[in-house]
């Protein structure tokens, strides 16, 4: 807004009532309130958000990054913005879960699918707020489809394509040999400030694990994703998370949905663990007094790449 008024004020000169030195000098100071001078962040009465995906995308390629966290081998996408400027994450989070289907949307709403966060000034910085997303069935299902429908314009793209690739790498479960650990880590280590032409200590893939890298792509999967949206190791035969809300149905036909055990076990005055059990044979859920207090409980996947019917 300070650009469009200096930029007018200028183009509108000669007929300015200012002198020439005043209206320089007004000119001056619109400049001087401009970019990290700005102190003023209150925007114009009226004035609406709007998100696309190509502002979404623009921004990530401008103060957003694709990251592998080699600890606990988790993939993030973030997105960071002073904090004045919080309300347009605000949006950001508002538009990509109004992108999931209704069953996704309940979940997703009612959790830190996508967070948002705060960090205190250090320093001479701003304080800033940064929008996370780690979900990983979210992440390849949902999020790269979308991504991958819209144009990157700058080297961020080759960071998001090698991000895609550790995601579903992850997302199958390769991390969990140590072999594809390694490969996988080598892979993020050459992403980000690592690609940078500036970095003197640039990291790049000789010809051997890039080979590795293609063999453990068309490797066999070791994560299996049920109907239900749980995911199993299949060699250990062991849960390791899982995708779902549940849907009760009521005797007079009435819905209601939880996004998870505890919160529909609470509701229909039960232990999660009778939850649990009719989740997994469908019986009508009774309570202590052995009324049915629920026809039948059904487990319903989210974040899948197709939409649940």
């Amino acid at each position: 807004m300070a650009f469009k008024e200096a930029f007018f004020r200028f183009k509108n000169r000669k007929t300015s009532k200012l002198n020439k030195q005043d209206l320089y000098s007004n000119i001056i100071k619109l400049k001087d309130s401009m970019n990290v001078k700005r102190v003023k962040y209150d925007l114009p009465a009226g004035h609406i958000i709007r998100i696309t995906g190509n502002y979404l995308v623009g921004l990530l390629e401008g103060d957003g990054s694709f990251y592998l966290n080699k600890q606990d081998m988790t993939v993030r996408v973030s997105l960071a913005t002073t904090t004045p400027n919080k309300v347009v994450l605000e949006k950001i989070r508002e538009f990509l879960l109004n992108l999931l289907d209704k069953y996704s949307y309940i979940l997703g709403s009612n959790t830190k699918l996508i967070s948002i966060n705060d960090k205190k000034a250090r320093g001479d910085n701003k304080p800033i707020s940064i929008l996370e997303i780690s979900q990983i069935d979210y992440i390849c299902n949902i999020l790269i489809p979308y991504f991958d429908s819209i144009e990157f314009r700058t080297k961020k793209y080759i960071d998001y394509l090698d991000f895609k690739k550790i995601a579903f790498f992850i997302l199958e479960g390769k991390h969990l040999t140590e072999k594809g650990k390694q490969l996988i880590i080598k892979l993020g280590d050459t992403m980000n400030n690592n690609r940078l032409s500036t970095n003197s200590n640039l990291l790049t893939l000789d010809n051997t694990t890039k080979s590795e890298l293609d063999l453990l792509f068309k490797s066999k999967p070791l994560i299996n994703i049920d109907s239900e949206g749980r995911a199993i190791v299949i060699h250990e035969k062991k849960y390791i998370r899982s995708t779902y809300i549940i849907k009760a149905i009521f005797l007079n036909g009435s819905i209601n949905y939880f996004t998870n055990g505890v919160s529909c076990a609470k509701t229909l005055h039960v232990s999660n663990n009778i939850i649990t059990q009719r989740l997994n044979d469908g019986k009508p859920v009774k309570n202590k007094e052995g009324l049915i207090v629920a026809q039948t409980v059904k487990r319903i996947k989210v974040y899948s790449s197709k939409s649940p019917t």
